[in-house]
């Protein structure tokens, strides 16, 4: 057995005080051993390691000692009655609309309505529109810890930001919301369930978790329905482990829970910052970043990896900021004759592509991205205005088409097989590969109008230190040089 670092010392101790315990663990700094190592030291108590995902619940089930059960926390809330209904064929948003009859649900009769939108036209609002919209709304009140879904659980889609474009949406929305819910909640209801769904019924029940101890893993990215139930086992010790600077789910509903476990339960709070992932030149370059967002963490290199950061000819890796950049770079490899795999698979960039394919055919489409415009020249138009990670996926479709855009989707291979990973940001986090290029579609913050200060928003400064701390041996930042102009950073 490898021995404890002091702090990893720390963290036993203050385990065996009986304390609840929050461990600030930086990227490749061990807290997965250090969670070992805390349940090796005590085999007479009961313990719940609550993982991220499925695949690291899994790998835990085999090197956790056997005092420890390992669940994501669905597998804490799953029950076999579920079973069947979470079996069901795919149910599209237009076959979820008929089998709830949403029209008789909002009364309507005749016509299908209109809602205005940002740039002033009227947007028809199909019944599969409203039910995609209502499903949604469904899955972000399913990630919180409220216990009725409100307007604020809607979606903030593009094209739908004024005040009365929302207010038009939530009167449509919120009743096949409610309605939604209702089914769900029924033995034989007619739409399908989904893993949020019970997890959200078993929250709401107040479930206690038969154990000693509590382990959650990842908790910086947490959603709160989760966060809810874990803080509510007072009968159990509470340890929350994670990066706070790596949280970069927020977008999704995900929120730091080290920090409510600190300010709720009033846990100690401990750090994990010898890193054995890599060296102190790529440690460095995650300190830079870890600067910028103003963390209280600084990373120390392992000084038996040779790690180096510069420029890479053949990476094995490349991380991008946005979907569309990941797809650029997957056509340029393929276009090339290299084997490529794409970290999560080609299905969220194919329902992109058959979304613009609708829009370029004049008809509707219920996809979040585009869901708020009538045609694919609206979406060019919104996109020009708004020059961010739309404009790239309009620039992508329009330069490359749609069926070849497609095509390289179908010709990805899996990553044992590949010659080049690629990845978003996102998708990368808990991943690692021995040389890592950034690519440029990280694109530098634009000075403030008013103020001239070049404002760096602290989610997108968490997935820039997410990604430069993916690479063992050689990072390729080149693309991210624009941190040294970075003069303020916004919540």
């Amino acid at each position: 057995m490898v021995n404890p670092t002091p702090e990893q010392t720390d963290a036993i101790d203050s385990y065996g005080d009986g304390l609840d315990l929050v461990l600030q663990a930086g990227a490749g700094c061990g807290k997965s051993a250090t969670l070992k190592m805390i349940a090796r030291s005590d085999p007479r108590r009961r313990m719940t390691y609550v993982a991220y995902n499925r695949s690291i619940a899994a790998d835990a089930s085999r090197s956790f000692p056997s005092t420890v059960l390992c669940k994501t926390g669905h597998g804490l809330a799953f029950d076999q009655r579920y079973g069947a209904r979470l079996q069901r064929p795919r149910q599209t948003a237009h076959e979820a609309a008929q089998a709830l009859d949403i029209r008789s649900v909002l009364k309507i009769i005749g016509a299908t309505p209109a809602i205005p939108t940002d740039l002033g036209f009227p947007k028809p609002m199909t019944s599969k529109i409203i039910m995609r919209c209502a499903l949604d709304t469904v899955a972000r009140w399913c990630h919180s810890s409220d216990t009725e879904i409100t307007a604020r659980h809607i979606p903030h889609y593009d094209g739908l930001t004024g005040k009365e474009p929302r207010q038009q949406l939530a009167a449509l929305v919120l009743p096949v919301a409610h309605a939604a819910w209702g089914d769900l909640l029924t033995k034989d209801g007619v739409l399908n369930l989904s893993h949020d769904h019970y997890l959200k019924m078993w929250a709401l029940s107040g479930p206690r978790l038969d154990t000693d101890v509590v382990l959650l893993d990842e908790a910086q990215d947490t959603n709160d329905v989760l966060s809810a139930v874990l803080l509510a086992q007072d009968h159990a010790q509470r340890i929350a482990v994670g990066d706070s600077a790596q949280q970069i789910y927020s977008w999704r509903g995900a929120t730091d829970a080290l920090a409510k476990f600190v300010r709720e339960l009033g846990a100690p709070e401990l750090t994990l910052s010898q890193s054995f992932r890599f060296g102190p030149a790529i440690a460095a370059e995650a300190n830079l970043w870890l600067r910028t967002i103003d963390a209280p963490l600084r990373l120390t290199g392992y000084e038996a990896c040779d790690s180096s950061v510069g420029p890479v000819d053949t990476p094995d890796a490349i991380l991008c900021r946005t979907n569309s950049g990941a797809m650029g770079i997957v056509m340029e490899a393929l276009e090339a004759g290299r084997k490529v795999a794409l970290v999560g698979g080609g299905g969220d960039i194919k329902r992109l592509a058959w979304a613009a394919e609708a829009l370029q055919a004049g008809r509707p489409t219920d996809h979040p991205e585009f869901m708020a415009f009538p045609s694919w020249d609206a979406v060019r138009e919104y996109a020009h205005e708004e020059d961010g990670s739309l404009k790239v996926l309009v620039n992508l479709i329009d330069e490359h088409g749609t069926k070849p855009i497609l095509s390289a989707a179908d010709s990805l291979c899996s990553e044992q097989q590949a010659q080049l990973v690629v990845s978003t940001a996102h998708k990368a986090k808990g991943r690692e590969w021995p040389k890592v290029r950034i690519h440029s579609d990280f694109r530098a913050p634009k000075p403030d109008q008013k103020t001239g200060l070049v404002i760096l928003p602290k989610e997108e400064g968490r997935l820039a230190y997410v990604a430069v701390t993916r690479a063992r041996e050689v990072l390729d930042s080149t693309a991210l040089a624009w941190v040294h102009s970075v003069t303020a950073v916004t919540a």
